[in-house]
């Protein structure tokens, strides 16, 4: 049977078709909105919240969570996007307790590009967790800055007699200068090499070696020695902490410092056992 429709009629089909289009239309134009919209954050979302949730100057993290050197050493130095713009190598404490402590960090690859710069604690940054460094430097700020120089311990050993708990002669900004004397050049000490180091009484028997170096910038012992003494072949051993000034600190040649402490083994063995917490090995 033959179906005859209506002028009327064809137009208001024609119209329900044209309805039916356009919203299909609609749907496909929307989707790639409601996709967008469900999309998880594009890469530099989590680097923008990772830099800025928590973010203080080291200076201001070590006042209440002191951390290892053997830790810190080795960490990457950050852009605020996440890059890496060098390493940490070693610590360069200072005479006033507990301000104008300086990273000293590796950049610019890898041979002759390769140098070391010194990155005061107040300018350097750590998140709140104190496993990732920053700085607000960019690269070519970094490649501008001027080099340390690390003398070898044999020109070190021909200066003047180094006072107690120095070590090796480092090139870096003075301790305690303002931000315009920082580009100066002064004699300075590192820390990161003295961690394994020997330690010698005051009997001239060695009585342990160095476990760790802990810094803060809370009180007057900034800098600690961890001392592992005692026991035999890993037993009974047990930790003990000194200010790092109580230890003269010896160099021959090129070998590994060794370290004297003015206490002979009872001595030693009749102080607090340290133990380190969790703050302290944040890193």
């Amino acid at each position: 049977m033959k179906v005859s429709l209506k002028q009327p009629q064809v137009a208001v089909l024609a119209a329900v078709v044209a309805a039916v289009l356009a919203g299909s239309s609609a749907a496909q134009q929307q989707e790639p909105q409601r996709e967008n919209a469900n999309r998880a954050p594009t890469s530099q979302s989590p680097q923008i919240a990772r830099s800025d949730a928590g973010v203080q100057t080291l200076e201001q993290f070590l006042q209440s969570k002191p951390l290892r050197v053997s830790k810190l050493v080795g960490m990457e130095l950050q852009a605020r996007s996440g890059d890496n713009l060098g390493e940490v190598k070693d610590i360069i404490p200072s005479a006033a307790p507990g301000r104008d402590m300086q990273l000293i960090v590796s950049t610019g690859g890898v041979g002759a590009d390769q140098k070391l710069i010194a990155v005061p604690f107040d300018e350097a940054q750590i998140d709140a967790d104190g496993d990732e460094l920053y700085t607000s430097r960019t690269r070519e700020q970094l490649a501008a800055a001027p080099p340390v120089t690390l003398n070898t311990a044999a020109n070190a050993n021909r200066g003047a007699a180094s006072p107690p708990g120095a070590a090796d002669t480092r090139t870096v900004p003075p301790a305690g200068a303002g931000a315009a004397q920082r580009g100066a050049a002064s004699a300075q000490q590192g820390v990161a090499d003295l961690v394994g180091a020997e330690v010698t009484g005051s009997d001239g028997d060695q009585v342990g070696e160095v476990d760790d170096i802990v810094i803060s910038t809370a009180g007057a012992d900034s800098v600690r020695a961890v001392l592992q003494i005692g026991g035999v072949a890993g037993v009974g051993e047990k930790r003990i902490s000194l200010p790092l000034s109580q230890l003269t600190v010896e160099r021959e040649g090129n070998d590994a410092p060794k370290l004297r402490v003015a206490m002979d083994q009872e001595a030693l063995e009749r102080m607090p056992e340290f133990k380190y917490d969790e703050q302290t090995s944040a890193l």
